[in-house]
Order: C-alpha cells, then structure tokens, then sequence
C-alpha cells in the first residue's frame, strides 16, 4: 500500500512539473543590477588609523599620468582612436597598442582617470594576469577608507566581495582599483583615479559629511547625443570583452551588426517600460535572429542596469557566475550589444556559418 501511494504522489508531482513547463507563462532572468548604487547617508566620518594606509607615490606606469595633461600623454603615444563622453565630468580618450588596452578620462586637458587592461599594459604595481594573492599578501586594504576633497570629507564602504573583487589601494594622492576575476584569482584591470573623480564615481558604498551626493539611474531618452556616446561604450563593451577573454585563453570574438539592432531595440524597450526581468534568451532573442536568417548553435545574453561605466560592468558580469560563463563560453565566435538608458545588452553567439576554432 505505502509503494503505492509514492508512485502516485510521484505521479502527481511529474504532472504539475509537465503542466508549468509547457503550460506556464515564459520564464524570466533577473537583470544584474549595479550593487555599489546605494544612497549617500549623513553619516558622521569616524577617522581611525585603520581609515588610511597611503603608500608611496607611483614610480612608473600609466598611474603616473595621472593629473598631467593630456598633451604629455600624446606626446609619447600618438592620438586616440576615438574620444566620446562619460558620465561623469570628463571625456573618454580610448587607447589601443598590441595587448594593451587603455581609456584615459580627461577634464579640461588633466587627466583625471586612467583604465588598464591587456597583457602587456603599464599597469604597475600590478601586472594583468598576475595572481591576486601577490596583492593581499603585501599590503593592508582598507575596507572604510577616507577620501578628502577640497569640497568635503567621504568615506567608503568596501564589503567583502568588493575587497575580492575590485579593492582599492591608495598611493600617495591617487587611488587604484585593482579589477580581479575571483575565479581564477587574476588581475584583469587596473583603474587609476584622482579624489575627486573617485566620489563623483562612486564605485562603493557611500557615507559623507557635508555636500551628499545620490546616485541615480541615467532614464535619459534616446537623444542625438546618447546615441553617439552610447555607440562608443557598445564599441568599449565589445573591446574589453576581448581583452577578458584573450586573458583567459579564449578566442576573440567577432561582432555582428545585425545582432547589435537586436540587443538596441530590447534595451530602449527595457529603459522605456523600467524592467528588472526578461524573458527567456530564447523566447525573445531567438525569434528575432531567426527573422534575420542567423543560423546559431548557441544563444546567450548578459543584461545589466544601472552601470555608470562600462569596466566596472564588466568585471561584475566577470564576477557573477551565469554572466561569466556566458562571456568566456569556449563555444561562441560573434557578439552583439546595445545600450539604453542605464541598460546594457551583450547578446553572444556559435554562428554556424562562421568557424569557431579550438581553443
């Protein structure tokens, strides 16, 4: 009688699996949304020698432009490849030479943030690729530290997952973000940066005293302008997504421009309606790569919000399992993307019509 009665609760249960699989309304994926985007409190600073450990000024490397003008830059590397806005108060001046990858962020021609990345980039004290254990080893990280501007005083919260995935070393009067992939233990990127430009970005949590500062979504409509700048971070988006993968032995990938129209319409409906979820990949992307005759062998997407800056999205896709191995799949050979608003699409393929070789 008792085995009876199992094999039909077993029964009964396959039934209701059977009837929500074919029968329920399309799954739906959470969008990775950008977890330093916390409000400012009113916090009063609590100053402790635990709040700053600063090390000697940089020696060398790309750190050292920092504050210089621009000129002194091109001076020795020649002119960008290209130059859009950012967010925040300065331009981007994007940078490429074999393996190295760098965007300056230049206000009034002072060079205020410096990004690295690429095999043979002038990342110094680090070098990409290197293991992260170097960096805890020898040195004390600060996971509340102090920044000083000359409007005001502020102080980060840096949480556990920050200090392994994005901690923050200070050098004399510069700070460096060193980017880590927490899943191999390597460096991926470092980002050097001046103080003030540091609390206008806001990589962590906040608390002031004195002028406090909100961190919004950017809900702008699609204007001419953010067209353009949006363009150049799909492009910056494709660029550094190789760099990632090239750093971790994959193939690098091409784009497709059909699949970016794909990726744009989903971000401007997402920015438009405010969505947190999505349907399934294969559910809305599909059907549409189907109407444009794309054969696939392979369909996946990473889809964030609330970004300010396209390195800092991608190491959190970088660190976020599912978005991981989606962008370091062995498995595809094209990409395309889109951005809205404060949305990002990155939509990865197996074309079946272009080769795919072995890694």
């Amino acid at each position: 009688m008792k085995s009876i009665l199992i094999k039909l609760l077993l029964i009964f249960l396959m039934g209701v699996f059977l009837f929500y699989l074919f029968y329920s309304p399309s799954l739906k994926f959470d969008v990775l949304e950008n977890p330093a985007k916390e409000k400012i409190s009113n916090e009063d600073i609590k100053p402790s020698s635990k709040n700053t450990v600063k090390r000697p000024k940089l020696s060398k490397g790309l750190g050292v432009y920092i504050g210089k003008n621009i000129n002194q830059f091109t001076e020795q590397y020649g002119y960008p490849k290209r130059i859009y806005d950012s967010n925040f108060n300065y331009k981007n001046f994007v940078y490429e030479f074999k393996d190295q990858y760098y965007i300056l962020g230049v206000n009034n021609k002072k060079i205020v943030m410096a990004y690295a990345t690429g095999k043979n980039a002038k990342s110094y004290p680090f070098k990409i690729g290197q293991s992260a254990d170097n960096i805890f080893n020898g040195n004390a990280i600060v996971s509340e530290p102090i920044i000083k501007t000359k409007q005001s005083e502020y102080q980060f919260q840096l949480t556990e997952v920050d200090i392994k995935t994005q901690t923050l070393i200070q050098y004399d009067d510069i700070f460096v973000q060193v980017y880590i992939d927490r899943i191999s233990n390597k460096v991926m990127a470092m980002r050097y940066i001046e103080p003030n430009t540091l609390v206008q970005m806001q990589p962590y949590a906040m608390s002031s005293k004195g002028k406090t500062i909100e961190k919004t979504a950017n809900n702008e409509i699609h204007t001419k302008d953010e067209v353009a700048i949006n363009s150049n971070k799909v492009l910056t988006m494709f660029e550094i997504t190789n760099y990632m993968r090239k750093i971790n032995g994959r193939q690098l990938l091409e784009t497709n421009e059909l699949i970016n129209h794909v990726a744009q319409f989903q971000v401007a409906s997402l920015n438009k309606e405010k969505q947190k979820k999505v349907k399934q990949v294969e559910d809305e992307i599909g059907s549409e790569l189907n109407k444009l005759d794309i054969n696939y062998l392979h369909l996946s997407q990473n889809i964030a919000f609330n970004f300010d800056d396209v390195p800092s999205l991608i190491n959190s896709w970088l660190n976020s399992d599912e978005h991981r191995e989606n962008m370091l799949n062995r498995n595809i050979n094209e990409m395309g993307g889109g951005i809205s608003g404060s949305y990002y699409s990155l939509i990865f393929i197996n074309n079946e019509n272009r080769d795919t070789q072995a890694d």
